[in-house]
């Protein structure tokens, strides 16, 4: 997992940098935790998702149904397990 990792753009860094890519590329077993309804996630998990040196082992959506959230974009939230495709 990539713990608090944001894709978002940081400064004038690019929103998927070198280190979270490497990461990726060279970890056994991948799971990213996103919320679909913010653009930025939604626009670069597909990129991630789509590598061609993973696979997605499995994918899966909750609605969390705490009060606190539940009218925000983040109490919806995807999964996916990517492993490497060799």
């Amino acid at each position: 997992m990539l713990p608090f990792y944001s894709p978002k753009p940081y400064g004038n860094r690019e929103q998927f940098g070198q280190l979270p890519s490497s990461m990726i590329s060279n970890t056994p077993v991948v799971v990213i935790d996103h919320a679909p309804e913010p653009d930025h996630a939604a626009s670069q998990v597909p990129s991630v998702v789509e590598r061609r040196t993973t696979f997605v082992r499995c994918s899966f959506e909750l609605v969390v149904g705490d009060e606190e959230i539940a009218d925000t974009p983040f109490a919806s939230r995807c999964f996916y397990v990517l492993h490497p495709s060799n």
